[in-house]
């Protein structure tokens, strides 16, 4: 039977509407050389794209200061963001676009992104949060590595800071975002909203409960999609 848009035995609720279908931005000067070394835009990235399209009257509301992406590998989720609120009339001027990611490869892929994109995006080499003022983040957007493995291949995916630290997550692949949990409450603004990408091996029940019982906030389902042998789903999480 068809689920209503909010299940009552979670803390979340499920959008209607499906998420459309977001133009990409111009990704033509990354060759497959790059790719060796870099996370190439798949359908997980297609998925997250269409869902912040999908959800730009909710992004505007929030007249964001500043956006952040963890873990931006190419570049094309924070450069097609601000292509996004650009589209829908947000003044560019206003909003700070940054991104960060562990890989070097990553950084100068998604600065020649952004650049030939004619995005601003600060780009910073650093480890999820570690140098980031409480408090400041408006629109936060991460797609972990989130493919279930051992623990000891996600850990050694983030010690070589290579492309295996794309995707190598662990156990119920959330080991990685479950170091960024406890301090999501506090890095965000007082409006600020935290959009998530995974699959549902890394149980969204149990991530929406937790956003509810530690932090107050509701989880909000706004993309779902098939993508192979993967059940992807993307999260809108707000006070």
């Amino acid at each position: 039977s068809r689920r209503s848009d909010t299940d009552k035995a979670s803390q979340m609720k499920r959008l209607a509407k499906p998420a459309l279908r977001c133009e990409l931005p111009e990704l033509s000067h990354l060759s497959p050389a790059d790719f060796d070394a870099v996370y190439e835009p798949s359908d997980d990235t297609f998925l997250l794209l269409d869902a912040l399209a999908s959800d730009v009257d909710c992004l505007l509301k929030q007249v964001p200061a500043v956006c952040l992406e963890l873990g931006t590998g190419s570049g094309t989720i924070i450069t097609g963001l601000a292509q996004i609120l650009s589209r829908a009339g947000a003044p560019q001027s206003g909003t700070l676009f940054m991104a960060t990611d562990l890989n070097p490869a990553a950084i100068a892929a998604s600065v020649r992104t952004a650049r030939s994109n004619r995005v601003s995006l600060q780009v910073v080499r650093m480890d999820l949060l570690d140098a980031i003022r409480p408090g400041s983040i408006d629109v936060l957007i991460f797609n972990p590595p989130y493919v279930p493995t051992s623990e000891e291949e996600a850990l050694e995916g983030q010690s070589s800071a290579d492309i295996s630290a794309a995707w190598a997550g662990g156990p119920r692949g959330r080991i990685i975002l479950d170091r960024l949990l406890p301090r999501l409450g506090e890095l965000l603004s007082p409006n600020g909203i935290f959009y998530l990408l995974g699959v549902f091996e890394n149980d969204p029940e149990q991530l929406a409960n937790f956003f509810a019982t530690e932090f107050g906030m509701l989880t909000t389902m706004v993309g779902e999609r098939r993508a192979q042998n993967e059940r992807l789903f993307v999260m809108r999480v707000s006070r």
